[in-house]
């Protein structure tokens, strides 16, 4: 049973030499991933293209594709929270039609924002219950048309938690700090556990400014260099505190064990962030390492670029997931 795309139908796409790229369109950055399959079928990272999103995605995309080389032109988005969110319903036995009806009506428990502004899909999960995913339609409709300006075709949007999981497939949670926010998944079935907190990187560098009284540019440069060192140390110890209670509370009501922790995301590049972590929750917690996946990009590149990288490169192997 596949699960991983909640908001588009599912069609199993043709085994070609090339997977439809994976575009990861960020706050700041647009990250676009080609990946082929090998003789064996097995999944191959070529590159992964980036530029800054600005106000134009689809302009980044087109120079980030070009970068690539490739002709390409499926593709392959994400949308995350607080646009998206998934949940399970069980419903009795009736018409395809009647089920879609009633995952709207379910969906309206759950969403922040009016029902019309939302796209529902339901898809059956087990003989007892279905998955809806709900996404907001600006969300949607903003990155598919940034797609089709910049001459492709998106084949599917994915929920970037399946798309980290798929990156990251022996880890049994993924922590994403992005630029504002932090996204926690924990791998579960039929769908992953995902709690969203306000902090990321532009918080830890807003925190740096205000300890020491430099400038954005210079409390960037520090940040990315020996991390907090003594100056805004509250705001990684808040986001380190918010983690710990989500996965202490996830562990006493799991049924399996957590045991590896990865950290993805520019700002999980922070020094000291992943110690912090792993001291509070007592769980090994490392750097995100894409790993045995390319055979034309030096082992040492891919792995120091692996959390600038992860989203895309997951949306990627959408058509190869089981």
């Amino acid at each position: 049973m596949n699960l991983t795309n909640a908001f588009t139908p599912r069609s199993r796409a043709r085994r070609t030499a090339t997977l439809p790229l994976g575009i990861d369109i960020g706050a700041a950055r647009t990250r676009v991933a080609l990946v082929e399959l090998d003789n064996a079928g097995a999944p191959r990272l070529v590159a992964v293209a980036a530029r800054p999103s600005g106000d134009d995605a689809a302009g980044a995309i087109v120079e980030a594709r070009e970068e690539l080389g490739s002709r390409e032109r499926r593709c392959v988005l994400a949308v995350a929270a607080p646009d998206a969110l998934l949940r399970t319903a069980a419903f009795p036995a009736m018409s395809s039609a009647d089920r879609a009806r009633a995952a709207r009506f379910e969906a309206a428990r759950f969403v922040s924002f009016p029902l019309e502004q939302a796209s529902v899909r339901v898809v059956p999960a087990d003989a007892d219950r279905s998955v809806i995913g709900i996404a907001r339609r600006t969300a949607l409709e903003s990155r598919t048309a940034a797609a089709t300006r910049a001459g492709l075709r998106a084949v599917a949007v994915d929920d970037a938690a399946f798309a980290l999981l798929r990156a990251f497939p022996s880890a049994d949670a993924v922590v994403d700090v992005g630029e504002t926010t932090t996204a926690l998944v924990v791998r579960s079935e039929p769908l992953p556990s995902i709690k969203t907190f306000p902090l990321g990187g532009r918080a830890f560098t807003a925190a740096i400014v205000a300890s020491l009284g430099l400038d954005e540019a210079a409390a960037e440069q520090r940040k990315r260099s020996i991390g907090m060192a003594g100056a805004g140390d509250y705001a990684r110890e808040a986001l380190v505190e918010q983690l710990a209670s989500a996965l202490i509370e996830h562990r006493a009501s799991a049924r399996a064990e957590l045991r590896t922790i990865v950290l993805t995301g520019n700002g999980a590049r922070l020094p000291g962030l992943a110690d912090a972590l792993e001291r509070a929750v007592a769980i090994p917690v490392r750097l995100g390492a894409i790993t045995d996946t390319s055979q034309s990009l030096p082992a040492d590149v891919v792995r120091a670029a692996s959390p600038d990288w992860a989203l895309a490169y997951g949306l990627a192997l959408w058509s190869c997931a089981a």
